[in-house]
């Protein structure tokens, strides 16, 4: 038996959804503005950003996102999605991430990571509840 049409659309605006999330996340990100990222992530969130020696909680996240990203930063992102995944109330994201950036020099900085996240809806919201990222 197929999908049906509704079924269809529900998964295509479910899709469109967690893309935007996402999008969300790195610009809040990048703004420095770390309360609206948190907003996007469960209370239950365990992730492991590359360079790190052992997974975060959500607590943790907030002072690795201040650390990371202390001040506003003047950027371009770009997702590159590679692949989602819905079944249920859980969506799996994959996907490379693409930050332009200049320095106070005016250089311009480049990098490119890999990053899987686990979304999970719960009061009919999506949040993060987990993750993985690598520098390319």
């Amino acid at each position: 038996m197929g999908a049906t049409a509704d079924t269809i659309n529900n998964r295509t605006m479910a899709e469109d959804t967690i893309w935007n999330l996402e999008t969300a996340y790195f610009e809040n990100l990048y703004k420095a503005n770390y309360e609206a990222v948190l907003t996007l992530v469960d209370e239950g969130f365990l992730g492991w950003p590359g360079g790190l020696s052992k997974p975060i909680t959500r607590n943790e996240s907030a002072a690795f996102m201040k650390k990371l990203i202390p001040s506003p930063t003047s950027n371009k992102i770009r997702i590159e999605k590679l692949g989602i995944s819905i079944v249920n109330h859980v969506a799996l994201t994959q996907y490379l991430l693409f930050v332009e950036s200049s320095n106070n020099d005016g250089e311009l900085k480049s990098s490119a990571t890999r990053i899987c996240h686990t979304w999970i809806q719960t009061g009919g919201k999506w949040k993060l509840l987990g993750g993985t990222s690598n520098e390319q």
